[in-house]
Parts: structure tokens; C-alpha cells; sequence
């Protein structure tokens, strides 16, 4: 396991580095199944077929690893992850290799600190400003923006003997952007009987590892970790409803050597169904094209939005187009690039003719609504219509 805490002796140990970068693209290099993920194997494998894999160098690596938007796809699809003997973890790998980067040849600019500055205060100046920073900010005028709200202020109501308690890990997307969302999963989970907190978190760090703060990730990692784990030991479950958010939290073994389940918001809702805990409503007779995030195939969890919307009632498709392409600042720089990237899945959306677009990833929503001129739901709040027409 590779360490992305800068404070860890082996992070800035560039002859490990390189050593790690030669091994694995040597198996890349003979495998190359992963040639069409990203623009990141074609770089490559251009690389290595010119001088060969052995000859690889620092530099080689330095001038792919800004292609990485940090997908994990080519985890999840190599042949060689662990247990098998060659110990392929080519994502953290890139990881790791963005991070060292930037913390030693690059350096962060003004616009990595505007990137990643969504823990800030004073959030109706910075919702005001908010539109006129897509320039500052070297955002494509193609690329498609979230709308900026003034703040989550979530409205909680007391359960009474509930059937399981959970913490809601919201940050900085519902926060800021998508707030209706974070109501949505506490209106729906306290119809159930699922008692929610809420607290005030960080970010959990996707931000910060887009744009190569190493230092800045740690302290966000720490900070959630000491609330999260309070709330653990008083028997609160955690929960995400964006898969991001969800994967950074447990990245943070990587980050802060502390591990923490978190459950997804679907996820969390079809164990307790499984459990004959809750019921769901068969209320929603429509047709649904679901696109299918990135990271949640990352958690290897299955896909339990799908399955609850299934079992409302509804007939899902899933598009299974591959990715958006996003992956929120780098997709938003690079949109180019992004566009190439998640075109399969924009024109699966442009064309369908179902009644309702679904996906837990908001920032995979930008790009369906681009494409489509439909604003994708949350599987939470398919559920939501559910219960309340139920």
C-alpha cells in the first residue's frame, strides 16, 4: 500500500517511485487492456513502445499523471490487483505520483487554491462571485457548471425508536450545490424510521487530491475522521449519498492510516430492507435510464440504487457507457479532453427516450444534463416520490 501522507517517509522517496512506476507500466505495457480508459495508457504505451518500459523515467511519469482524473476504472478492470502476484495498483500509483509532483516540481497555483477552496467561510460573498470565476479559473466556456446555493440548512426531524441511527456525510456538494439533495436523503430516511445527525464536516478531500494538495488532504482527512469516529462510537452509522465522497473517506488509510465504513445512502437502505427493517413502496411505473458512477463500481457494492428502483416498480436501463469524464475540477479544465471521454455516455442519454434519468454522481449529472436538456435524480429521490405518492 502506498502512502499519500506527506509527513510519511516513503512519500518523497523518488527512487521508490520510480522503481513502482517501472514495475507496474512493464506489466501494463504487456497487458494493455486499459488502452482506451483515459489518456493516460496511450501516452504510455507510446512511451514504452519507443524505449521500453525498463527505461522509464520520473519525467515519463510527471508528463502522463495530469491526465489522471483519479477514475480507479483501471483497478477495477486489471487482471493483476492483489491477491494476484504482480500487485498491480496502478490508480494509487497516480495517486501518489500527482501528489509527490506537485508537492516538488509543480507547486500550486492560485488556481489549485481556487479549486479547492470549498471549506471557506463567508459563502453568500463567494455564491455571489461565484459566476464571474469560470476565467480566473481556466474553465472551458463549454463546460458545463453546477449552480452555487448559499448553504445546506438541513431540517431534521425527531424519530421516535428508531430502527438504525446514522451520521449524513454531506460536504461541500450538498452543501454548496446540490442541497435539496442532502434534504431529500433526511426526508426519506426519517419517513422511514432511520434517525440522522448531521454535522459540520470538511470536505472529504476529492477536491484537494485533484488538484495535488497533499498537505491540505491530510488536515481534511484528520479533521473528518475525529468527528466520524465519535459518532461511530455512539453507535451512529455513516453515510454518503455521492460515491466520491464515500470512496475519499475510506481512502483515507492511504491519507491518515485510519480506515472507516461508510455506507452509501442506497447502499444503506437495501441492507436495512434485506434485514426486514424498512419496506419500500411499488409506486413508480416509469421507465429510467441510470448511468452508472465510477466510484461506486470502485466500492464494489453493486448497484443498490438500481435494485430499489427496480423493486418500486420501475423498469431500469442501465446506459454502461463508461465514464463522464468529469470528475469535477480536472473534467472542468480539461473539458476537451472530458468531452472525448464521456461522449459514449452523453449520446446514450441525448437519445433515450426514457421517462427519467438517474445517477448517484451529480458531477456525472452535469454532463447527462448537457447532453440532454434533462436533469438526472438521485436514486433517493426516485424513492422520495415513492413514498410520498405511496
Amino acid at each position: 500500500m502506498y502512502s499519500l501522507n506527506p509527513e510519511d517517509n516513503s512519500f518523497f522517496d523518488s527512487s521508490k517511485l520510480k522503481a513502482e512506476f517501472v514495475r507496474q507500466a512493464s506489466v501494463c505495457h504487456g497487458c494493455r487492456l486499459c488502452f482506451n480508459y483515459c489518456f493516460v495508457f496511450p501516452k504510455m504505451f507510446s512511451i514504452t513502445d519507443k524505449k521500453g518500459p525498463k527505461e522509464l523515467t520520473l519525467e515519463d511519469l510527471f508528463s502522463i499523471v495530469p491526465d489522471c482524473f483519479h477514475c480507479k476504472m483501471c483497478f477495477n478492470n486489471c487482471p493483476y490487483t492483489p491477491p494476484h502476484e504482480f500487485n498491480m495498483d496502478f490508480a494509487h500509483l497516480m495517486d501518489w505520483a500527482w501528489l509527490y509532483y506537485k508537492q516538488t516540481s509543480s507547486r500550486l497555483s492560485l488556481r489549485d487554491y481556487l479549486f479547492e477552496a470549498v471549506n471557506v467561510p463567508f459563502k453568500k460573498l463567494v455564491s455571489r462571485i461565484y459566476p464571474y470565476t469560470r476565467e480566473i479559473m481556466g474553465i472551458s466556456k463549454e463546460a458545463p457548471m453546477p449552480q452555487m446555493t448559499e448553504g445546506f440548512k438541513p431540517k431534521v426531524e425527531k424519530v421516535e425508536s428508531p430502527i438504525a441511527r446514522v451520521v449524513l456525510f454531506h460536504t461541500c456538494l450538498v452543501d454548496d450545490f446540490y442541497p435539496e439533495l442532502g434534504q431529500d436523503i433526511i426526508d426519506v430516511y426519517n419517513k422511514l424510521g432511520i434517525e440522522v445527525k448531521t454535522a459540520n464536516f470538511l470536505c472529504c478531500g476529492a477536491p484537494m487530491l485533484d488538484v495535488g494538495d497533499a498537505k491540505m488532504l491530510k488536515k481534511v482527512a484528520e479533521y473528518n475522521y475525529s468527528l466520524l469516529d465519535d459518532f461511530i462510537k455512539q453507535g451512529y452509522d455513516v453515510v454518503s449519498p455521492i460515491p466520491t465522497c464515500s470512496l475519499m473517506i475510506e481512502e483515507y488509510k492511504y491519507i491518515i492510516n485510519r480506515g472507516i465504513k461508510v455506507y452509501d445512502a442506497m447502499e444503506y437502505l437495501l441492507k436495512l430492507n434485506r434485514e426486514g427493517k424498512i419496506k419500500f413502496p411499488s409506486k413508480i411505473a416509469k421507465t429510467i435510464l441510470y448511468h452508472t458512477p465510477c466510484h461506486l463500481k470502485y466500492l464494489k457494492i453493486g448497484l443498490p440504487g438500481v435494485v430499489i428502483m427496480r423493486s418500486l416498480g420501475a423498469k431500469v436501463e442501465i446506459a454502461d457507457k463508461g465514464c463522464s469524464g468529469i470528475d469535477g475540477g480536472w473534467g472542468l479544465r480539461n473539458y476537451d479532453k472530458a468531452k472525448v471521454i464521456g461522449k459514449k455516455m452523453m449520446e446514450a442519454f441525448s437519445q433515450s427516450k426514457a421517462e427519467v434519468f438517474a445517477t448517484e454522481c451529480p458531477l456525472a449529472g452535469l454532463q447527462i444534463y448537457k447532453a440532454s436538456g434533462k436533469k438526472p435524480l438521485h436514486p433517493i429521490q426516485v424513492l422520495k416520490e415513492a413514498l410520498v405518492n405511496g
